[in-house]
């Protein structure tokens, strides 16, 4: 009986570090998820910015390293939350919402890349007219009926229920297991008392 509790505990021990390991991932997910809208909306405000200095004719050089260093964490982002889904939610339908949202009906893994691609290409023109026409698309793309902006919320959404249920269901398995230690103890404790009134 001993040696099943020892076996136990060292089971318990392994088990609960993988739970905790699996919860940080949960909430690293659930965080970077969100992040993925301000982001956006950051490179919109920039755009906005940027826009703005060409009018002016100021240096737009400090806002155009910051607009690069934001689309690259955004799309570090959407790759890492794409290869989450792919992995882990496509062709289970207990978390359809998510895949739904990335490559249903919320469509955010075409609106995130039409984007990013749009974006980029801000970079690349010398002309007033022609970065006011690529502000105002990423402002349509990001706020516009059923935008980017919609679709990220909904992933984040996504994210945290498939977190909830995820958390709820590891706290579930931990309280069986606690239970089945706590009845092999009183299973131990019965027979140690039943050999010592034998005695």
């Amino acid at each position: 009986m001993s040696i099943i509790l020892g076996i136990g505990i060292v089971f318990y021990t392994q088990s609960n570090q993988e739970i905790i390991q699996k919860q940080d991932s949960a909430l690293y997910y659930v965080n970077i998820s969100g992040k993925q809208r301000v982001l956006a909306q950051r490179i919109v405000f920039l755009s906005q910015i940027i826009s703005t200095n060409y009018v002016l004719k100021r240096n737009n050089q400090d806002m155009l390293l910051e607009f690069s260093h934001c689309i690259n964490e955004l799309n570090s982002i959407h790759q890492i939350l794409q290869n989450f889904v792919v992995s882990t939610i496509v062709g289970n339908e207990e978390h359809s919402t998510l895949n739904d949202v990335y490559f249903g009906s919320g469509a955010l893994m075409l609106k995130m890349e039409k984007f990013l691609e749009d974006a980029n290409q801000m970079f690349y023109l010398t002309n007033f007219k022609d970065v006011l026409q690529v502000n105002q698309l990423l402002l349509q793309e990001l706020e516009g009926d059923n935008g980017l902006l919609v679709s990220l919320e909904l992933a984040t959404l996504s994210q945290q229920i498939y977190a909830q249920n995820f958390l709820k269901e590891q706290d579930k398995n931990t309280r069986l297991f606690l239970y089945l230690g706590l009845l092999i103890c009183a299973m131990q404790a019965f027979l140690l008392l039943w050999v010592a009134v034998r005695r």
